[in-house]
């Protein structure tokens, strides 16, 4: 049951919140400022997903000694 959570929150935040700036821009209920703010917040998140990402994988390949000779 909690994995099925987790995927419904997923689910939420991934589809249903950015579909519902997008509709509320289009339908005139949310200002266009809102769109550029949410698409700028989002790039930065990817961005530091993936250089935390790479940052983590590189500390635990240094930490278990992998490149060690």
């Amino acid at each position: 049951m909690g994995n099925f959570l987790v995927l419904l929150g997923l689910v939420v935040v991934a589809v249903f919140i950015p579909l519902a700036v997008i509709v509320g821009v289009w339908a005139g209920v949310l200002p266009e400022s809102i769109k550029e703010i949410s698409s700028l917040v989002g790039v930065a998140l990817a961005i530091i997903y993936i250089v935390g990402g790479n940052l983590y994988l590189i500390y635990s390949d240094i930490k278990t000694g992998r490149y060690s000779k």
